[in-house]
């Protein structure tokens, strides 16, 4: 039996151990840079598997390496997992389900933890194979917290060097079957993330009387307007980007007018260039047409994300290693999309891959996708994803010849 069929084969042995992780995390979600719960139970899995795991990311931070050394020197292959949840309600009825109340891994980073163990298992069961070491990364702070970029400020790129990296998300509700992966290969895997603060001032007054104050909420209206037309009038069609104001905030009661109130938003991208545009024209509109009205008008920015990258020679090189395991029927090429990821900080760093993995399709009973409170997955994929990650790190390590 080659390789890659023991490899799939005992990935589908431990199932039952990868699913049991991955429900003993759902159960206990945390949200933001200090996950202590989820750290035990990987460090506890990793202890057991004769790995030393480490902290990484500084005080509060509960960011977790360990690497898998081969049978001689090579080059290193880091693959990450976050572990984060979401603040939010599970509305699903499942023995497992969230015990916290108003935290919930809607967006499967249980899953991507589980899958990583399982990787790690794989990996020490096979540890003859690898010609060089693999950096396991499992990551707090994904959701709004840039957990990436706190690990690699306390070393995570180093001691020892990474080379390559490969990070894999879940999907749902989309037109896969389980256990299908998706990849783009011709281009970024994800956009650039900014989100911003307009903040207005005028002068309040009787809704009665308008002429007496300056108007804060028709201020407002008119900056969602101009903000919009960014977007249609100019960038050529032919660009992608997007623009969406998500909040709208001003007033109290319904006969006068506030004298304060602001508007909040994201602008994603995958071309830098325009991404300072963006920037520039929300700061150039929000204060003229502000000023045009006698208000005053400040813009903050903050959660900036580059770009999340695929290398455009290690990409097409992982995703040969992926159809080798699975077969080019359980894959497919997809174009970026406009969600955001931190892993966008080791992307911008080292060679790295983004891979997706149909946790199930709408027409498989699986409807809703990711940050749903219904979201549900199908566990038959948590055994295709860690051999996957096994064996583009096998595979990577044996192309590179086992050379330092």
């Amino acid at each position: 039996m080659e390789l890659k069929d023991l490899l799939l084969e005992e990935s589908r042995r431990i199932k039952e151990q990868i699913v049991c992780w991955r429900r003993e995390i759902h159960r206990h979600p945390e949200v933001g840079l200090a996950l202590p719960h989820t750290a035990e139970i990987v460090e506890r899995v990793l202890t057991q598997l004769g790995l030393e795991p480490k902290r990484t990311g500084g005080e509060g931070v509960t960011g977790i390496t360990a690497v898998i050394q081969g049978g001689g020197p090579g080059s290193v292959i880091l693959l990450r997992a976050d572990m984060d949840a979401l603040p939010m309600e599970e509305e699903n009825h499942l023995p497992f389900r969230s015990e916290i109340p108003g935290v919930a891994h809607m967006c499967g980073h249980d899953t991507h933890t589980a899958m990583l163990l399982g990787a790690a298992a794989l990996l020490t069961r096979f540890r003859q194979e690898l010609r060089g070491n693999v950096k396991l990364m499992f990551q707090p702070g994904e959701e709004g917290y840039n957990g990436a970029g706190r690990m690699i400020e306390h070393g995570l790129l180093e001691e020892p060097r990474v080379d390559a990296a490969i990070a894999m998300h879940c999907l749902t509700g989309s037109r896969w079957k389980t256990g299908t992966v998706l990849c783009a290969v011709e281009g970024p895997a994800k956009a650039s993330a900014d989100a911003f603060r307009i903040d207005v001032r005028g002068r309040g007054t009787h809704g009665a009387t308008p002429e007496q104050g300056v108007d804060v909420v028709d201020t407002l209206s008119q900056l969602v307007q101009g903000l919009y037309r960014i977007r249609s009038r100019e960038l050529s069609a032919f660009t992608p980007a997007v623009l969406s104001v998500c909040q709208i905030h001003a007033g109290t009661v319904d006969n006068i007018l506030p004298e304060s109130g602001y508007i909040t938003g994201t602008f994603r991208t995958f071309d830098e260039t325009v991404r300072k545009l963006c920037r520039r024209r929300i700061e150039e509109i929000a204060g003229h047409t502000a000023a045009a009205r006698g208000a005053e008008a400040s813009v903050t920015f903050h959660g900036g994300l580059h770009p999340t990258l695929n290398d455009p020679a290690l990409c097409p090189q992982v995703f040969s290693y992926v159809r080798e395991l699975v077969g080019e029927e359980n894959t497919d090429v997809i174009g970026p999309v406009t969600g955001a990821e931190d892993f966008s900080e080791i992307s911008r760093r080292v060679p790295s891959v983004y891979l997706d993995i149909s946790f199930g399709s709408g027409a498989e009973g699986y409807p809703e996708g990711v940050h749903s409170p219904r979201c549900l997955f199908n566990e038959d994929a948590l055994p295709v994803g860690a051999a996957c990650y096994a064996w583009c790190a096998i595979r990577w390590l044996q192309d590179q010849g086992g050379q330092e």
